[in-house]
């Protein structure tokens, strides 16, 4: 059976998500985006659109509907509303209003299937990015099981959605962590042995007397954009490899690497850009004014490692090596997070054609990088570091746990395994 006939309505959401502050009126209403799909974000973390009175009971979101991204490098991703949210969704996303007859979290677990995906990647439509049409997306087949067989299915595989779900809450409070003694070290000033240190004015403000400001082409060593390589392998690209986009920039962080592609590679290419441990990739194009470019990835080894040391960054990225006897990569990632999550970054974005690039030369020379002495960079490192290895640790899990989850589901719908 199509999936056509166990849904009773599919539509794209709001045309456009305005930029609104947060007001207390009926107007303004929290909107998921796919970006929010993608990383699952909860509730809290939507942001807020402007909403007129028919919008809001057109797009409003309700229990149980299913949202899939249809554009973008994360088309087919999908999200399971499970609460009545006063939200709407915007027109990035499908959302699917299913009938009595059919279980939602059946519905969702098959979104979750290397079939399902695998079909998406055949009917979205390529030209600049992936497309996904509504009519595409109804046509996906359902097994013909009666609604008492999936609701069994579903509750044997929420559980392991119920341990991914868990896991995702610990990496994220171990990156809160991770951030909070950053900025309680270095941007509130209040590092171990403060206490002894006068300030003194500097470039961006007062800072420890024994801290100094330097310029970014101080501390970066070299850097080279990235590849993208060729889906099949040839004699002119031999080499397996593969690439992190700033798409999977959200995923990466947190130790998750299954959004990765893997491509094929020119051998020179790839000997230039491989990534090591302690690298840094900043995106340089392809930003909104949402989303400016400029966002960081620290390469560590537990990412490494998932990826088997095979492994560059797209074509819309850089590859930073950093001078480490001047700098610890951990404290320079933070420091550029700092400087993107202040939007500090704005004063290296360049629009063009639509596109917004980011102004690496110039951040390079006029960019300004806080460098602290070297032993609290390394105290510093040592502290974010375990952190870290705990993060690629729980990531790992989850992996294994999706893998599990993924191995048995056709295998209990086709009656090999007794539900």
């Amino acid at each position: 059976m199509r999936l056509k006939e166990y849904t009773l309505s599919a539509n794209t959401g709001l045309d456009a998500i305005k930029r609104a502050p947060i007001l207390d009126t009926p107007t303004d209403l929290r909107c998921i985006r796919i970006t929010d799909i993608s990383q699952n974000n909860d509730f809290e973390d939507w942001g807020y659109t402007e909403v007129s009175p028919n919008d809001y009971k057109k797009f409003r979101l309700k229990k149980n509907d299913i949202l899939v991204a249809r554009t973008g490098a994360t088309v087919g991703v999908s999200y399971i509303v499970k609460d009545d949210f006063n939200a709407v969704y915007n027109n990035g996303t499908i959302r699917l209003n299913l009938k009595d007859n059919v279980d939602t979290d059946f519905i969702y677990h098959l979104f979750q299937t290397k079939s399902f995906r695998d079909y998406i990647d055949n009917i979205s439509c390529v030209a600049t990015q992936p497309n996904l049409r509504i009519e595409g997306l109804l046509k996906f087949d359902i097994p013909d099981i009666s609604y008492d067989t999936q609701l069994k299915i579903s509750k044997c595989l929420n559980k392991y959605n119920e341990l991914i779900k868990l896991n995702n809450k610990r990496i994220k409070l171990l990156e809160q962590t991770a951030q909070e003694i950053y900025k309680e070290w270095f941007v509130r000033f209040r590092f171990p042995g403060y206490e002894k240190i006068k300030k003194k004015a500097s470039s961006i403000g007062k800072i420890p007397e024994t801290f100094n400001v330097v310029k970014m082409n101080e501390v970066i060593l070299d850097s080279i954009g990235g590849g993208w390589g060729e889906e099949d392998y040839s004699e002119q690209y031999p080499q397996e490899g593969y690439v992190i986009r700033g798409a999977d920039f959200p995923y990466v962080s947190k130790g998750d690497m299954s959004s990765c592609p893997f491509r094929y590679h020119k051998q020179s290419n790839y000997d230039a850009r491989q990534l090591k441990e302690n690298d840094i990739i900043i995106e340089i194009s392809g930003g909104t004014q949402e989303q400016p470019v400029g966002r960081t990835v620290l390469i560590t080894k537990g990412m490494l490692d998932k990826l088997e040391n095979k492994v560059i960054c797209a074509s819309f990225c850089k590859r930073i090596t950093l001078n480490e006897d001047i700098i610890s990569p951990y404290f320079f990632y933070y420091w550029t997070q700092f400087l993107y999550d202040t939007r500090m970054i704005d004063r290296f974005q360049l629009q063009s054609t639509g596109i917004i690039n980011f102004k690496f030369e110039y951040f390079l020379k006029k960019g300004d990088c806080l460098l602290p002495p070297k032993p609290l960079m390394n105290g510093f490192e040592n502290e974010v570091r375990n952190i870290k290895k705990q993060i690629d640790l729980l990531a790992s899990e989850n992996a294994n746990l999706i893998k599990q989850r993924d191995y048995l589901l056709p295998r209990l719908m086709s009656g090999k395994l007794e539900v």
